[in-house]
C-alpha cells in the first residue's frame, strides 16, 4: 500500500479524488495549500502527491520542489483547469511524473496513478540497489549478495593470505579474472604486481616466450631479450586465464616452476628464480582434459591446490537486479545519459533467461538496451528477442508418474538439448554432466542430432 497526498484548494476537487483513489486501496491524505501539503508531508512518509498547480499560497511546481527535498524519492502528478501548454511542459521538466487536467475520466486518472506509483516503487528499488552497490568492500569489482557468490567471497576472505596455488572453474562469462584480482588484492602480494596473460589467446609458439622471456636471437624477431611474466611478476600474483589451452612441452616447463620456483628463458641458460603465486582458471573440466590425455595429471594437482568453482548467472537469479542496475548506471554515465531504470516485467524477463554467456551476457543485453531506450524506463521492447521470446513455462518437463528412470533421463536430456538450439557444451553444463557423459549417453539412445518436438 502507497500513501497518496492530495493537494488542491477547492474541497470538493479534493474529496471526490479522494473517493476515487481509495479504490485502489492506498492511503490518501487531503490539503487545501502549498503550507498544509507540506505538514502532512512531514508526518507521513507520502509516495506521490497529486498537486493542483495554482495553489493559494505559492505555484504547484513550486510545491513540487519542496517536496523532493522532504521526500526525494516521491514523485507528482500535477492537474490543472485551464493550463497552458507551456506550463505543462514546464512542469515535465521539472520533473512531474504526468499532466492532467481537470476535466479526466476518474478511471483514467487511476491508470495513470498506478502507474506513476509503479515507477515509484521501482526508483525506490533502484535507489536500494544503487546503495547496496556502494558498499561491496575489498572485492567491489565482484558484485551480489546471494548465497552462492558469498560462499565463493567467503573461501577467497579464507585463501587470500595463503601462498598455495589456486585453479578457479567456471563458464565463460562468470567473472573468473575478478575472483583472481580479489584474492590478489586481499593477500600480503597486494602491494607487488597482478600479471595476467590469457594463454588461449596466444600461438603455440609464443606462450613459452611470453611466460618465461627469451633471450635475443633465440628465434627469428627476437631482436632484444625480454623478460617474461613470471619475472615481471616476482613477489606478487600471475593468473594464467584459459589455463587448458598451454600446450604439452610448456606444461612441463610449467610444473617445474610451480615444483621448484626455477625456470630458463627461451634460447637461454641461466636458471632464475621467481617468487610467484599461480591462480589459474578454466571453463573447461580439467580432470576430463586429464583423462583424455590432454592436461598433465601432475600439473593438474600441482594447480588444484585451492579449488574455487564459479556459479553460472543461472544459479545466481537473486544478483542479476543488482549487477543489471550495475551496468545501467555504467552505461548511462559512459554515453552521458540520465540514470536510467528497468520496468518491472523487463526485470523479470532478465531473471527468468538462462543466461549461456553469464555476466558477460548480461552486461551485453543493458549496453544494448541502454542504446535503444527511448525514455528514462528500460522497456520489454528494448531486450534482444531471445529473451523475449523466452517463457519460464519453457524450462518444465511434465512426465506421467510411473515413467521409468530411462525416460526421465532421455526426456531432461533432450529438452535440454532443444532448449539450448543443440549446443551440447551448455546443456552438459545445464544437466550437471561431463560432455563425454552426455555424448555417452546419446550414444547409447541411438542420437545424433536433436530431433523437432514430440506431437
Amino acid at each position: 500500500m502507497s500513501v497518496i497526498l492530495v493537494v488542491d484548494d477547492d474541497a470538493p476537487t479534493r474529496e471526490a479524488l479522494a473517493t476515487g483513489l481509495k479504490k485502489l486501496g492506498h492511503e490518501i491524505y487531503l490539503a487545501g495549500t502549498g503550507a498544509a501539503a507540506l505538514d502532512e508531508v512531514r508526518h507521513h512518509p507520502v509516495d506521490l502527491a497529486i498537486i493542483d498547480l495554482k495553489l493559494p499560497d505559492m505555484e504547484g511546481t513550486e510545491l513540487f520542489g519542496a517536496l523532493r527535498i522532504l521526500r526525494p524519492e516521491a514523485i507528482a502528478i500535477m492537474i490543472s483547469g485551464a493550463a497552458t501548454v507551456d506550463e505543462a511542459v514546464s512542469a515535465l521538466k521539472r520533473g512531474i511524473y504526468d499532466f492532467v487536467t481537470k476535466d479526466f475520466r476518474m478511471g483514467d486518472l487511476r491508470k495513470v496513478v498506478s502507474k506513476a506509483l509503479e515507477t515509484q516503487q521501482l526508483l525506490v528499488e533502484n535507489q536500494r540497489l544503487r546503495e547496496a552497490l556502494k558498499d561491496r568492500g575489498p572485492t567491489g569489482r565482484i558484485i551480489g549478495r546471494g548465497p552462492a557468490i558469498l560462499k565463493v567471497l567467503h573461501l577467497i576472505s579464507q585463501v587470500a593470505p595463503m601462498k598455495s596455488t589456486a585453479l578457479i572453474e567456471g563458464e565463460s562469462g562468470v567473472g573468473k579474472e575478478l575472483i583472481a584480482e580479489a584474492i590478489h588484492y586481499q593477500s600480503p602480494r597486494r602491494p607487488k604486481p597482478l600479471v595476467k596473460i590469457n594463454c588461449g589467446a596466444l600461438p603455440e609458439g609464443l606462450i613459452e616466450s611470453e611466460l618465461f622471456g627469451h633471450e635475443k636471437g633465440s628465434f627469428t624477431g627476437a631482436i632484444q631479450q625480454r623478460k617474461g611474466r613470471f619475472e615481471l611478476a616476482d613477489g606478487g600474483t600471475i593468473f594464467l586465464d584459459e589455463i587448458s589451452e598451454i600446450p604439452p612441452a610448456t606444461q612441463v616447463k610449467l610444473l617445474r616452476v610451480l615444483q621448484e620456483g626455477e625456470f630458463e628463458r627461451v634460447g637461454g641458460t641461466q636458471t632464475l628464480k621467481a617468487d610467484v603465486r599461480v591462480i589459474a582458471a578454466t571453463n573447461r573440466d580439467l580432470e576430463e582434459e586429464v583423462a583424455a590425455g590432454r592436461f598433465r595429471k601432475d600439473l593438474f594437482y600441482r594447480l588444484n591446490v585451492i579449488h574455487l568453482v564459479i556459479p553460472p548467472l543461472r544459479d545466481r537469479v537473486e544478483d542479476i537486479p543488482l549487477l543489471a542496475l550495475h551496468f545501467l548506471d555504467k552505461f548511462c554515465l559512459e554515453n552521458d545519459r540520465r540514470p536510467m531504470g528497468f520496468r518491472p516485467e523487463v526485470m523479470e524477463a532478465l531473471k527468468s533467461y538462462y543466461w549461456p554467456g553469464n555476466i558477460r551476457e548480461l552486461q551485453n543485453v543493458v549496453e544494448r538496451a541502454v542504446a535503444l531506450c527511448a525514455s528514462n524506463m528500460v522497456e520489454f521492447e528494448d531486450l534482444p528477442d531471445e529473451i523475449r521470446r523466452h517463457s519460464p513455462a519453457d524450462d518444465k518437463i511434465v512426465l506421467p508418474v510411473g515413467s521409468s528412470m530411462d525416460e526421465i533421463e532421455r526426456q531432461a536430456i533432450l529438452q535440454t538439448l532443444r532448449k539450448t538450439g543443440g549446443d551440447k557444451e551448455l546443456a552438459a553444463r545445464l544437466l550437471g554432466i561431463g560432455l563425454a557423459t552426455l555424448y555417452r549417453r546419446l550414444k547409447e539412445m541411438e542420437l545424433k542430432d536433436v530431433p523437432p518436438e514430440e506431437s
